[in-house]
């Protein structure tokens, strides 16, 4: 009786230990059942997510890609038909003429051949007028009612003309008004001219 006694108790720690094991592996098992199945829906948020973050990307990208197209062959169009506009558009030089009097034009070009000191009525050289810049140069005045001088050669200026009685009336592009006296004509156009620069009372024929 002794015997089976002791070998009843002995089997005991054997049991629970079997028992304890078990509960640790099914422990386990849960466990890594449950990670698993716990980071399924992380991955699958993270993947939703991503795909939330590149459709926002994307349609970014695409209104930035439409902000940036080019104007259309019309705007084009326009645009170049409006620089075009803006740029083909000259000032015109407006002569100061007199109210009811005659206009006329011509065509010719003059050279100046002697100078003289309005003040003094002495005459005086071509270059004491011009200084340096004196380059043999001409006017011309063309028969659109335009003109040209290049008499010196630091500039060739130029603008619009029309003749009133035996006087020239020119302006310049910069608006500086000239008064040209004729001095004789070869019938309706003006053979010599005398023309005032600085005091200089400068003759000039064809």
């Amino acid at each position: 009786m002794a015997g089976r006694h002791s070998a009843k108790s002995s089997k005991k720690p054997l049991v629970i230990i079997c028992i304890a094991a078990a509960v640790i592996i099914i422990a386990v098992v849960c466990a890594v059942i449950f990670l698993n199945s716990g980071s399924k829906p992380a991955n699958t948020n993270s993947t939703t997510a991503q795909q939330t973050t590149s459709t926002v990307q994307s349609a970014s990208a695409e209104s930035y890609e439409t902000t940036l197209q080019p104007a259309t062959d019309a705007q084009q169009t326009t645009q170049i038909e409006t620089f075009a506009g803006e740029t083909s558009e000259v000032p015109k030089v407006v002569v100061p003429t007199q109210s009811g009097q005659e206009v006329s034009y011509f065509n010719a070009t003059y050279v100046p051949y002697k100078a003289i000191d309005s003040s003094t009525n002495e005459e005086c050289s071509l270059r004491e007028v011009f200084g340096s810049a004196f380059s043999q140069g001409v006017i011309t005045f063309n028969s659109d009612g335009t003109f040209t001088d290049s008499v010196t050669s630091s500039s060739v200026d130029s603008g619009a003309y029309a003749v009133e009685g035996d006087t020239i009336v020119a302006t310049y592009s910069n608006d500086k008004n000239m008064s040209v006296k004729v001095a004789s004509w070869d019938g309706d156009t003006p053979v010599e001219l005398i023309i005032n620069y600085g005091g200089y009372d400068v003759y000039f024929n064809m």
